[in-house]
C-alpha cells in the first residue's frame, strides 16, 4: 500500500521515462528460475520498488500528455484492493451474487444513457435472468469483438454452429466484408480477423480534412458492394478516433444503415463517457440509433485497467450468444456467463459503479470540460505560435500537430502556391525525419512526453508525422502546456542545426 501511496502522491518524482535502457530492463527482469523458496514480503516490496516501479512509466506525472491511459482518482486504489479481496467470478451466481446484480444494474445505467428508453422499461428488465443489456469486458476490444459476433450471427444465422465455410456456401452472397473509415481502430482488424471475415475484408472508407469518414464515398461503395452480391456484415461509426479524437457523422450512418439493412455498431471506447454529460454529449448525436456501442472505462470514464462494456439497442441482442452447460451456465440461470465471450472475470464493473456513485454525472461534467478546456488551450498555443502547425481540428480531447520552424513554413507555403509539389514532398519529408526524431528525444529526456502518429488527411498529397497530444490527465495545468512546446521548439531547432 506504501508503494502505491508514494506512486500516486508522487507523480512527478522521476523521469517519466527511466533512464534504463531496453536490453538493460531485459537482463534486469531476465532471470529464468522459479524460485526455490519464498522470500520476506519486505524483501520482495524493495525488489518491486527498485526493478519496477523505479523502471514504470509515470504516467500520473502532469506532463505526460501521450495516451488515451492516465492517472487516476485516489478512490480506485481501494476500490481494486476491495475488488481483489472478494475475489468474485462474474461468469456464474455461485460465485458472484451481489456483484451479479451490480454488473445488471451498471449495464442499465449505461444503456440508458445511450439509448434512453423509458424508466419502465428499465425497471422491467434490469434483473431480468433473460435478458442482458450488455457486458462488462476486460475493454474496448472484448467490446467490438462482442458485438461484432453478435452482428455475424445477425447477417449470417447458424453461423456459429456451422462455420464460416459451410454458412458462407450455403448462402447467396460471394463474400462478407465489414465497413468503416479509415481511422478505425485495430481491435476492429483483430475482431474481423478472428471471426473468420480475414482482416482485408474490412472495406476502409476515406475520410476528409476533419477526420470523419466521407458519406459519399461510403454510399457509392455500398453500390459498388452490392453490385458483387457481397453481404455487408457490419458498418463501424467511430466517437472518438484514437489517433485524432474525431466523431463520425453518426446519425448519417444510422441513416444509411437502416435504408441498407445493415448492423450499425459505434466504437466509443474514447468518446461514450461525454453521454454522462449534458452540456456536451450532443457532440455524440445518433448514437442511440446504433445497434451496439463498445465503451471503455479505463479512458474517459477515469476508471483504472482494466475495463469496458458493450451494449445492444435490443434487449435480446445478445441471445444470438447464448450458450450452456451441465455444470455451470445451465439453460434458464441468471448466470452472466451465458452471453459472454470471456469466462471467468473479475468484478470491475465494481469500479464503475464506485465511480458514479462518489462523482456522479455532474462529477464527471466537471473532469471531461476540464480535459476539453486543457484541449483548446493547447490549439491555442500551437495555433498563436510561430514554428507549430496545427494538423487537426479537435473534438474530443485530441489534438495532432507538428513542429515546423517559420522558415520552413514559409518554404511549404510558397511550394504549395506555386503548385510545386516535389519541393512540398521534399520539405514534408525532412519534417517527419525531425519530427520523429524530436518525439524520441523529447521522451528520452523525461520531462514530458506526447506521442506519435502519421496522417495522410492533413491536405498535403503524402503522409504526414504528427505529434500527438492527449489531455485527459487533470494533474495537467494550462502552464505545463507552454513549457511543452517550449521544451519541443528548442529540441527541433537543435535537430535542425545539428
Amino acid at each position: 500500500m506504501e508503494l502505491a501511496l508514494d506512486w500516486l502522491r508522487n507523480p512527478e518524482k522521476e523521469k517519466i521515462h527511466a533512464d534504463i535502457s531496453l536490453p538493460e530492463l531485459a537482463i534486469l527482469l531476465g532471470e529464468i528460475d522459479i524460485p526455490e523458496r519464498g522470500e520476506h514480503i519486505e524483501n520482495v516490496f524493495q525488489e518491486c520498488r527498485e526493478k519496477i516501479l523505479d523502471n514504470s512509466v509515470r504516467i500520473n506525472n502532469p506532463r505526460y500528455i501521450g495516451h488515451m491511459t492516465t492517472g487516476v482518482p485516489w478512490f480506485s486504489v481501494v476500490v481494486d484492493i476491495l475488488i481483489t479481496s472478494m475475489n468474485q467470478n462474474q461468469v456464474k451466481i455461485e460465485t458472484a451474487l451481489a456483484s451479479s446484480f451490480v454488473e445488471k444494474q451498471t449495464m442499465a445505467w449505461m444503456h440508458r444513457l445511450a439509448y434512453n428508453k423509458p424508466a419502465a422499461f428499465y425497471k422491467s428488465v434490469i434483473h431480468d435472468e433473460t435478458i442482458a443489456l450488455g457486458n462488462t469486458t476486460s475493454g474496448g476490444t472484448i467490446g467490438n469483438l462482442t458485438a461484432l459476433a453478435v452482428a455475424r450471427e445477425k447477417a449470417i444465422p447458424g453461423i456459429r454452429k456451422l462455420g464460416f465455410l459451410k454458412s458462407l456456401q450455403q448462402s447467396e452472397y460471394s463474400d462478407v466484408v465489414v465497413l468503416a473509415s479509415q481511422r478505425v481502430h485495430y481491435s476492429i482488424e483483430k475482431a474481423v480477423g478472428l471471426l473468420g471475415l480475414g482482416e482485408d475484408n474490412i472495406v476502409k472508407i476515406p475520410v476528409d480534412r476533419c477526420n470523419k469518414i466521407k458519406i459519399d464515398c461510403l454510399r457509392e461503395r455500398i453500390i459498388q458492394l452490392k453490385q458483387d452480391n457481397v453481404l455487408i456484415m457490419a458498418m463501424i461509426g467511430i466517437a472518438g478516433t484514437t489517433e485524432t479524437g474525431n466523431i463520425d457523422p453518426l446519425e448519417e450512418l444510422a441513416e444509411i444503415a437502416r435504408e441498407e439493412n445493415i448492423w450499425f455498431h459505434v466504437d466509443a471506447a474514447w468518446g461514450g463517457a461525454f453521454l454522462l454529460s449534458d452540456d456536451i454529449r450532443n457532440v455524440l448525436k445518433g448514437i442511440e440509433f446504433s445497434d451496439s456501442i463498445a465503451l471503455d472505462g479505463h479512458k474517459l470514464l477515469y476508471l483504472p485497467m482494466a475495463h469496458g462494456s458493450v451494449i445492444f439497442r435490443d434487449p435480446h441482442a445478445l441471445d444470438l450468444l447464448r450458450h450452456s452447460t451441465n455444470y455451470i451456465l445451465r439453460k434458464g440461470s441468471v448466470d452472466l456467463g451465458a452471453t459472454s465471450l470471456e469466462g471467468s472475470r473479475r468484478f470491475n464493473a465494481l469500479k464503475l459503479w464506485f465511480s458514479v456513485k462518489m462523482l456522479g454525472k455532474k462529477g464527471y461534467d466537471i473532469l471531461l470540460k476540464k480535459s476539453l478546456q486543457l484541449t483548446w488551450c493547447l490549439k491555442e498555443l500551437i495555433d498563436k505560435h510561430d514554428d507549430f502547425e496545427s494538423t487537426s481540428e479537435p473534438e474530443l480531447c485530441i489534438i495532432t500537430y507538428r513542429f515546423v520552424p517559420a522558415a520552413m513554413q514559409i518554404e511549404l507555403e510558397k511550394a504549395k502556391k506555386d503548385g510545386n509539389f516535389d519541393i512540398c514532398h521534399k520539405i514534408n519529408n525532412r519534417l517527419n525525419e525531425i519530427n520523429i526524431d524530436l518525439q524520441k528525444k523529447q521522451r528520452e529526456y523525461g520531462k514530458s512526453f506526447v506521442s506519435r502518429t502519421t496522417l495522410e488527411s492533413t491536405g498535403y498529397k503524402q503522409e504526414i508525422v504528427v505529434l500527438r497530444a492527449v489531455l485527459t490527465n487533470l494533474l495537467t495545468e494550462t502552464s505545463f502546456l507552454a513549457e511543452i512546446l517550449d521544451e519541443q521548439r528548442i529540441i527541433g531547432m537543435e535537430i535542425i542545426n545539428t
